[in-house]
């Protein structure tokens, strides 16, 4: 790709993180760059924030904006990076890492339970999204702040795929009416969890040997079925709106730009469930700034970000309340026009133990290879 349509797709608004990291990596290039362009030094007095890119928008925090000036922000590239980074001794006051992600993160000894007394919206969050697994400990102290969520379904073609029966993830694995018109995300953890979750598996996070078996001969109907996996989003739009696709792994962002278009699509949602990731803020326990650092929380977590994050990026809000503030067919061209309703059926992602993981990404790689 050459630096003529990175700078193109870095123009591009919104921009959804995964497709700057895309833009950048094409060329070698990491997340550090984003920094490099800001074109300012860190200010000592300012409350650092280490987070995904386009997190850094003034509208998802004005009111901090108003009170203190910009913040100083760094980016990563996925919350791997961000953990090894800070393990190392990389300084922030707030980081901004998914709750999947939080007992490793808890364990780690590098944040710390937050003041509830400080946090002006919690009251106001999604209960679903409350007191995920690790967020809140024992003793009902909070080490995690939802900030951000957004669900992975079916993206499909309303004039193309005939639903037959409850709405189902199988669409994607084993209907052969649709043979070489489907596409599923390059990736074997997710992959692996839906078949699981298909075959009606208790834990899809933590698949036995003799249960990943049973999840193969789905996964090889899914390859002899797929016309491609794809890593970048943008291919599969492509794919759906050319007629060459009529049903594809997506997230929310997809639904809305391809409603944009015009084009007859719907988010389906499975009887199995969606899936649905909530990512979010946790304090460091050497914050240099934490009067600071809790006012930005309570900016980035207002009803009038809210309603920013979601009209801009296509991404849900922990705040409920700013639901109120979006047109409703915003909410309903993002497939989140009910949260409550959808949350009630979905999949909170959580983490794979590294043993099965490693297990899930060898299965799906020698099958996609022909094994």
């Amino acid at each position: 790709m050459e630096w003529r349509e990175i700078e193109k797709q870095l123009r591009q608004k919104p921009l959804d993180r995964r497709s700057m990291l895309k833009a950048l990596g094409s060329v070698g290039l990491g997340v550090a760059v984003m920094s490099a362009t800001r074109g300012r030094a860190f200010a000592a007095d300012q409350v650092s924030v280490y987070t995904w890119t386009t997190y850094n928008d003034p509208k998802l925090f004005p009111d901090y904006l108003k009170k203190h000036g910009t913040p100083n922000v760094s980016f990563f590239g996925d919350t791997d990076e961000a953990f090894s980074k800070l393990a190392g001794g990389y300084k922030v006051d707030i980081a901004h890492p998914c709750a999947d992600d939080m007992a490793r993160w808890r364990k780690s000894g590098m944040i710390k339970a937050f003041d509830e007394a400080k946090l002006a919206h919690v009251q106001d969050f999604w209960p679903e999204i409350q007191k995920l697994p690790a967020t809140v400990d024992e003793a009902g102290k909070r080490w995690f702040i939802p900030f951000d969520w957004g669900n992975t379904s079916i993206l499909y073609r309303r004039d193309k795929v005939e639903i037959k029966g409850d709405p189902s993830w199988s669409l994607l694995f084993t209907d052969d009416r649709y043979k070489g018109q489907i596409s599923s995300y390059d990736s074997g953890p997710p992959n692996v969890e839906i078949a699981a979750a298909i075959l009606g598996f208790p834990d899809i996070f933590d698949v036995s040997d003799e249960q990943l078996k049973e999840c193969a001969k789905l996964l090889r109907h899914q390859r002899d079925n797929v016309r491609f996996y794809w890593s970048d989003q943008s291919t599969a739009e492509q794919g759906l709106a050319s007629g060459e696709l009529v049903a594809a792994y997506a997230w929310n962002d997809a639904v809305a730009r391809l409603k944009k278009q015009g084009l007859p699509v719907a988010y389906m949602n499975p009887k199995e469930g969606m899936r649905t990731w909530v990512c979010g803020l946790v304090l460091m326990k050497d914050v240099a700034h934490e009067d600071l650092a809790y006012d930005f929380i309570n900016a980035f977590t207002s009803p009038e970000a809210g309603k920013y994050l979601v009209e801009a990026l296509g991404t849900g809000h922990a705040n409920k309340k700013a639901f109120d503030l979006v047109d409703p067919k915003v909410l309903d061209s993002l497939g989140i026009s009910n949260p409550s309703e959808m949350m009630g059926r979905t999949v909170f992602l959580r983490a794979v133990p590294e043993d099965r993981r490693k297990k899930y990404v060898s299965l799906f790689n020698t099958i996609k290879a022909g094994g």
